[in-house]
């Protein structure tokens, strides 16, 4: 599958959704991607929320903000918004388990740190 096929697929898939938000993570900053984040934003007028590790890279004042997403911690907003979203755009993600509550299945016995058996 080429880079166009994939962004069209993904454009498909969110074209779809009834409560899409995007999440942006912290290896955005990287990419240099911060003004296309925000112009993003503004074009698809999705609800936008960050990762811990990324406050700071996306205004606060921005109409489609909802807060800092962190899984089952996240502020009431945040989470019940987050939560309840049909799907998700995360771009330039960190992940860690207790960001990802809705989206990843609980850990099977015999998974997590493998050093640990």
């Amino acid at each position: 599958m080429g880079l166009e096929a994939a962004v069209e697929a993904a454009a498909a898939f969110l074209d779809k959704a009834v409560k899409p938000v995007m999440v942006r993570g912290p290896k955005l900053r990287v990419a240099k991607a911060y003004d296309a984040f925000v112009q993003l934003a503004d074009d698809s007028g999705y609800a936008v929320a960050v990762m811990p590790s990324a406050k700071r890279m996306f205004p606060e004042h921005h109409p489609h903000f909802i807060g800092t997403y962190w899984g089952a911690v996240s502020t009431a907003f945040c989470a019940e918004t987050g939560e309840s979203a049909d799907a998700y755009l995360f771009a330039g993600p960190h992940f860690q388990r207790l960001q990802l509550s809705r989206v990843l299945p609980p850990p099977q016995e015999g998974e997590g740190n493998p050093r640990a058996a």
